[in-house]
């Protein structure tokens, strides 16, 4: 197939390029209207804001990273608005940061393989959740994983790979599953066989054998910390309500995103695996990304009409894990791992060679040989495929601008469905003369419209908080002060006693809320 030849190599990162590109544009607006603030991340910022110190959720100490350049901010003299800016952009650095890596990785080796990487980027936004730290996770793994599978040789890579173990460790519960992926990658650099072409030190296979173990061993200290650590939140998701919750989306159009997904890896992995693109498999790729567009759109409206809105569908994870086994074994074990090597003008180093040449033994020259003969017969027929190029040239590229262009889109419309959310609750918290509204399954009513679900949960207290509107008084041009929100009978207690008593067990004086997320308005018992 024309399109995973040196000669398109221009053409493809064309494609490449545009898609990261919108991508890129899809988190800013992301970041720049507070995406990461919904449910837990609300809790969080509040956190941030009235104590000045991160979260850290249920034992997971990593994810204290990403709270800490807002925690500086507060510290600072930063205002709410600059606080959750920056408190937004920290997070949504994270997919962002992870996916421009991973092209710079591909994009002079090997970009065609980003056709693996965009489409577990694109099922993640089916999560709501911009703090999740299993999400997290998936996006770290991607780059460390290209970066040990297409550049080994450098010291920077193997650094990284000794520092993601621990980081991975404190992360999250099922984050053995990227340890010991990384760690059997490590393993496999470390393995040398007369039949399969090294590109990787003698000395440089020790170092990565050792590195595997280590990841192992975070892997296994983590998976028995799962097995024998998990607090109250993380058993009950192992209800089998719960769990299916957890793991499936909501809607349908969610479902037939991830199988569409699926079947456009599957069949990009095969199309690699046999080096041609049968006019049948053209026509079908095709049709599962015009799917993919469509049933991207249909989720879209999906979440601007409070449909499908779901903090996290474990689902998602599949599509990434599948892309990373499929990248794995496409870089490792097929002979297209060795052409996209020597494409990207990588020798074997001089110590390598030696190494072999004292390690080989004649029956080891003889599979050699045959790997050489493969490897020649592999490269006539890539240059057969190339001449599909008058059917199918532009396809991968298209590829890639369409699932670009679906990534936007989902972002786009979750950050729409936001600022929709967040604009209806600052209007209810700021109209009236009221100092507490009260919050339950069916009250306020202005939040049981559909376009307001996603901002109908149990964190609502702490999101009315901190995304309150300042609105400036036509006397003196001061803030308009606005009112709390509070579940069951909390705005009784309020009036009675100036505490605010907020979700989990949160409680705090009127007038340290007052102090940094003021002006509000006053309980009974301080305005008398």
């Amino acid at each position: 197939m024309k399109d995973w030849t040196p000669d398109d190599s221009d053409v493809l990162r064309g494609a490449g390029d545009l898609a990261v590109a919108l991508a890129v544009c899809g988190y800013l607006v992301a970041a720049a209207v507070g995406l990461p603030l919904f449910e837990d991340g609300s809790f969080y910022f509040f956190t941030i804001v009235t104590e000045q110190v991160a979260v850290v959720p249920n034992l997971r100490f990593s994810a204290v990273l990403p709270q800490l350049p807002a925690v500086m901010a507060v510290s600072l003299g930063a205002d709410l608005a600059w606080g959750r800016l920056i408190f937004s952009a920290a997070y949504m650095a994270i997919p962002l940061a992870t996916l421009v890596g991973s092209w710079l990785l591909l994009r002079r080796r090997a970009p065609a393989l980003l056709l693996l990487v965009l489409p577990s980027f694109l099922a993640m936004q089916l999560n709501f959740s911009g703090v999740s730290e299993l999400l997290t996770g998936l996006y770290l793994t991607w780059p460390l994983l290209l970066a040990m599978l297409l550049m080994p040789q450098r010291r920077w890579v193997m650094v990284l790979a000794i520092v993601w173990g621990p980081l991975l460790l404190l992360l999250h519960p099922l984050a053995f599953i990227f340890c010991f992926g990384l760690g059997l990658v490590a393993w496999l650099l470390s393995w040398a066989s007369g039949g399969r072409v090294a590109w990787v030190a003698v000395k440089e296979r020790l170092v990565w054998r050792r590195i595997g173990l280590w990841l192992v061993a975070n892997g296994l200290a983590r998976l028995a910390w799962t097995a024998f650590g998990l607090n109250d939140y993380e058993r009950g998701r192992l209800a089998p309500a719960s769990a299916l919750g957890y793991l499936f989306g909501e809607t349908v159009a969610q479902h037939l995103l991830i199988a569409m997904l699926v079947c456009v890896m599957l069949l990009c992995v095969w199309v690699w695996h046999r080096r041609q693109l049968p006019s049948w498999a053209s026509r079908a790729l095709l049709l599962l990304l015009w799917l993919v567009l469509l049933i991207a759109a249909w989720v879209s409206a999906e979440y601007l009409l409070g449909e499908g809105i779901v903090l996290k569908s474990a689902m998602t994870l599949g599509v990434g894990l599948l892309g990373m086994a499929a990248m794995i074994w496409l870089v490792l074990w097929r002979e297209e791992g060795r052409l996209l090597r020597r494409e990207a003008g990588q020798s074997l180093p001089l110590e390598a060679e030696q190494g072999l040449q004292r390690e080989a033994e004649p029956g080891l020259q003889r599979e050699a040989g045959q790997s050489l003969q493969r490897e020649a017969e592999a490269e006539r027929g890539v240059r057969k495929a190339a001449g599909l190029s008058a059917a199918c040239g532009s396809l991968p590229t298209t590829a890639m601008r369409m699932l670009g262009v679906a990534l936007l889109m989902l972002l786009l419309a979750k950050s729409s469905a936001w600022w929709t959310g967040v604009r209806g609750l600052q209007d209810i918290v700021a109209r009236g003369d009221t100092a507490c509204i009260p919050f339950g399954d069916n009250e306020p009513y202005s939040l049981q419209w559909p376009w307001m679900v996603i901002t109908d949960s149990w964190p609502t207290p702490f999101t009315a908080l901190v995304t309150r509107p300042f609105v400036p008084t036509s006397e003196d041009g001061q803030f308009q002060p606005i009112a709390v929100m509070l579940k069951h009978d909390g705005c009784e207690q309020f009036h009675a006693t100036g505490m605010l008593y907020l979700p989990i067990g949160v409680s705090r004086p009127f007038e340290a809320v007052d102090a940094v997320l003021g002006p509000l308005r006053p309980p009974a018992l301080l305005s008398q």
